[in-house]
């Protein structure tokens, strides 16, 4: 246990050092096997992690990869178990505090009669909306940390689109839009950001992109 927790820590170290330390990493990686056969392989890679971590703090590539993995881990991921998790549950996010779609349905007079099987009826397909949105957010998330831009953009054009499918439902169907249309300006403010780390990667590594792109 010991040992695979050593090697854990020490593949995160190697992560931190970013691609243009790689003769580092590879020196870091022999002292490991050195410092694994005397005994002292943990407090080695701990060494090693705060010493990439530095390294991070002091770097533009660092900075960039603690930025990436913020928004990767930070941001994309609750936002996918946000509407994973709503979708699952009955679309509480949409409408809080009503019990989901049921408790925003209408209440008395002959439209209730008329409409509730409609709106019945929606659930599945504003559900299956949401669900796309949380899926594509931890696709969106992985390309990120892969660096593969084209993917993120081809994923961030299904979610722009599934967002205005999912207020023009709400709409067509006379229900409170206002809180998929924050949710559909949180995910520009999403997207715009994602942009931006897009165009710092190709300042900072423009071979690489080429060779991506070839």
């Amino acid at each position: 246990m010991r040992a695979r927790l050593s090697r854990a820590v020490m593949a995160l170290a190697v992560c931190c050092m970013g691609e243009s330390r790689r003769e580092w990493t590879l020196a870091m990686r022999a002292e490991f096997e050195a410092a694994a056969a005397e005994g002292k392989p943990l407090a080695f890679a701990l060494g090693c992690l705060a010493a990439a971590w530095r390294e991070l703090l002091t770097r533009e590539e660092g900075r960039f990869v603690l930025t990436n993995y913020g928004l990767a881990l930070g941001l994309m991921l609750p936002m996918a178990a946000l509407q994973i998790g709503c979708a699952l549950l009955g679309l509480p996010y949409l409408y809080p505090g009503q019990k989901g779609l049921a408790g925003a349905l209408l209440q008395g007079g002959a439209q209730e009669s008329l409409l509730r099987g409609v709106y019945q009826a929606a659930v599945p397909s504003l559900a299956v909306l949401l669900l796309l949105l949380g899926v594509a957010h931890l696709r969106i998330a992985w390309a990120m940390l892969e660096h593969d831009w084209s993917r993120v953009t081809r994923t961030g054009t299904l979610m722009l689109a599934a967002a205005a499918t999912l207020v023009i439902f709400m709409g067509a169907l006379f229900l409170d839009g206002s809180q998929a249309l924050l949710q559909g300006a949180v995910l520009a403010i999403e997207l715009a950001t994602v942009s931006v780390v897009a165009r710092w990667h190709a300042q900072l590594f423009p071979p690489a992109l080429a060779e991506d792109a070839a």
